[in-house]
This record gives C-alpha cells, structure tokens and sequence, in this order.
C-alpha cells in the first residue's frame, strides 16, 4: 500500500490551504511593529507565500530559512516553521519537514495551529523514504487520532480519518508479518496473540482474514482443535473469500 502516491494531490492542496489560513493574524500582528527586524520577518513572510503559491519552494524555503535564522518569537516562529515544513514536504524532503513540525508541536503545546501541525507531520512521517518504519507509521496514526478526538472541527479531521483508515492497513499488514515471523519459528502462542491484536486492534482491516488463518494454524500446531474449528467457522462466515 502506497499512501503518497495515492493522495499526494489531495495531500498538498489540503496543506496549502492550512498554509494560507495562518497568514492574515501573522500579518495583523506585525503590523503595529516598531522593529525594523520584524518588519523585514514580515516582508520575508509575504515573499514566501507568494512563492509557495507559484510553487517555488526552493525560493520560498529560502526566505523562511532567513526568518527562522532571525530568531522570530510567538506567532511569527510558528506560522514561518509551518511554511518551511509545508515547502520542504512539496520539495520531497519529508525528514526536515517532520522535524519542523515536530518543533512546532513539542514547543507550542496551546497554539491554535495544532491542528495543522499534527496533519502536516502526519503526511510528512508517511511521504519518508524508501518507506517509513513501524514506529513512523505508528506515530502518524498516533499524529491523526490526536486530531481527529480533539479538534473535531477542524478541517483536516474528515481527511485525517480517511488517511487512518489507510495507515490501519498498514499497520494491520506489518502486524501480520510479525506474525508469519512467529509461525515460521515454530511460536504458536505468539502467533495467536500477535493474530488475536490484529482483529481486536485493526477489525475492519484486510489482514484480519490472514490472521483468521494463521490462528487455526498455530491452535492445531497446540492441540486445541475445538478453538480452531471455531475459528474457521469464523474465517468462512465473516470474511470473503
């Protein structure tokens, strides 16, 4: 299963638009500066985003680099890191772009752009290449729950449910082959528990018919055939052929 091919469109328009609801309170606020250091933020700012909405990222990563160089503080920290990791991402440099992200997320625990942050992290975790690891699946999961259960309304929480749902089956899959490792080292019991964590965890996932089979398996490999008849009657009336 390939998430970034699948929705990398969807994933960059919904980005972008997370980009642009950011902007105006970063420009309200900066428009009563004194400091011709913040003036220049703001006008490397407005630069940037011209140029992320013409897709030049490169340049674009550029001034906000100059802007993070500058040591900006509160609003302005955050809306540039966020840009900078949006144009990383786009630049398919996913492992800078999650780690700006993570920044944003460990050090503003209150700001009002979790949301985004949580989503761009997410998609950034799962664009890693050649493939993201077990723990990096799992934290985008972890990334996606957190948005869907406390920010409901945001606009990334319809998408972050579809993206779940995808990143279950992954994980569902890399469950199933932990599981076929434990069959092959003659581990039954290991085997049913890893089995029995697949349909408990990931129910509605494609691997639960793989782990229903491998679970009559290993209950016979363990004398206990009555639980594997059961179970295949399970196998046979629950999931399709």
């Amino acid at each position: 299963m390939t998430l970034r091919r699948s929705a990398s469109r969807l994933v960059a328009l919904a980005l972008l638009a997370g980009l642009a609801t950011g902007c105006t309170p970063f420009g309200k606020n900066l428009r009563s500066a004194s400091s011709p250091g913040e003036a220049r933020g703001q006008l490397l700012y407005d630069e940037s985003m011209e140029l992320i909405q013409s897709r030049q990222h490169e340049a674009a990563a550029a001034r906000l680099v100059e802007l993070l160089r500058s040591n900006p503080q509160g609003r302005q920290r955050i809306e540039a890191a966020l840009a900078l990791a949006y144009s990383q991402l786009q630049l398919d440099r996913p492992k800078e772009a999650a780690q700006l992200a993570t920044q944003v997320i460990e050090e503003n625990a209150g700001t009002e752009r979790m949301d985004y942050a949580l989503y761009l992290r997410a998609n950034a975790l799962l664009a890693l290449r050649p493939a993201p690891s077990a723990a990096q699946v799992r934290q985008a999961a972890e990334d996606l729950e957190r948005l869907r259960q406390g920010y409901p309304d945001s606009q990334y929480a319809e998408r972050a449910k579809e993206t779940l749902a995808k990143v279950g089956e992954r994980l569902a899959d890399n469950e199933l082959q932990a599981a076929r490792l434990h069959w092959q080292r003659n581990q039954p019991v290991a085997v049913v528990n890893r089995c029995r964590y697949i349909i408990e965890r990931y129910p509605d996932s494609a691997a639960v018919g793989g782990a229903l089979e491998m679970m009559v398996g290993a209950y016979r490999q363990l004398g206990l055939n009555e639980l594997a008849d059961s179970t295949r009657a399970i196998r046979k009336g629950s999931v399709p052929p």
